[in-house]
C-alpha cells in the first residue's frame, strides 16, 4: 500500500467513488491530503499556523503579509521574495535571447558585450528596459523592431553628437 508523504498514513492501490474505479499506485498524496483529479504532483502542507502560509518554491513558513494574494484573498504559492527572483531570472533570459537574435553585438562598434552594457535606441532615446519585464519576447520583438541595439560606449558618443 502506498503511504501519503504529506500525512503518513497508509491508503489503498484502488477505491471506488460514485461507480468510478480510481488508481491511487502511482499518488505521492493520499485522497484525504489531495482532492481525486486534482494536480498530484507538488508537495500539499494540511498543518500550518494562522497568518503564516509556505512558499513551495524556498520551502519555508512565512508570514501571510509576504505573499501576494489570488483574487480570492489566498496567498500565492511563492512568496514575494522568490516571485521576484523568478521574474528577474526570466527577464534577463528574455534579454539574453533578444541579444542573441539581434547578433549579439554593437550596431556601431561591432563589440560583443554582456546584456547589462547594450541599450535599445531609437531617435536619440533609449527604450527602458524595465518595461520589458512584463512582456512576451514577441511583443517586445515587435516594439524594438526600429532601435539599434548600441552598447553604452557608443550610445554615448552618439547622444554627445547630438548635443
Amino acid at each position: 500500500m502506498p503511504i501519503c508523504e504529506n500525512c503518513g498514513k497508509q491508503f489503498p492501490h484502488r477505491i471506488k467513488v460514485e461507480g468510478r474505479t480510481w488508481s491511487l499506485t502511482s499518488r505521492r498524496f493520499c485522497p484525504g491530503c489531495s482532492e481525486l483529479g486534482g494536480n498530484n504532483r507538488r508537495r500539499y502542507v494540511v498543518e500550518g499556523k494562522d497568518g503564516m502560509a509556505f512558499c513551495t518554491r524556498c520551502q519555508e513558513h512565512k508570514p501571510e503579509d509576504d505573499f501576494h494574494r489570488r483574487a480570492n484573498g489566498a496567498p500565492l504559492s511563492y512568496c514575494k521574495s522568490c516571485s521576484e527572483r523568478a521574474k528577474s531570472l526570466k527577464f534577463e533570459e528574455k534579454m539574453e535571447e533578444l541579444i542573441v537574435m539581434r547578433g549579439g553585438a554593437c550596431a556601431d562598434c561591432q563589440g560583443t558585450f554582456p546584456m547589462p552594457v547594450f541599450r535599445f535606441w531609437k531617435d536619440g532615446k533609449a527604450f527602458v528596459t524595465s518595461r520589458a519585464k512584463s512582456m512576451s519576447l514577441k511583443r517586445l520583438m515587435d516594439i524594438l523592431a526600429g532601435h539599434e541595439m548600441l552598447c553604452l560606449n557608443c550610445a554615448a558618443i552618439r547622444k554627445w553628437e547630438k548635443g
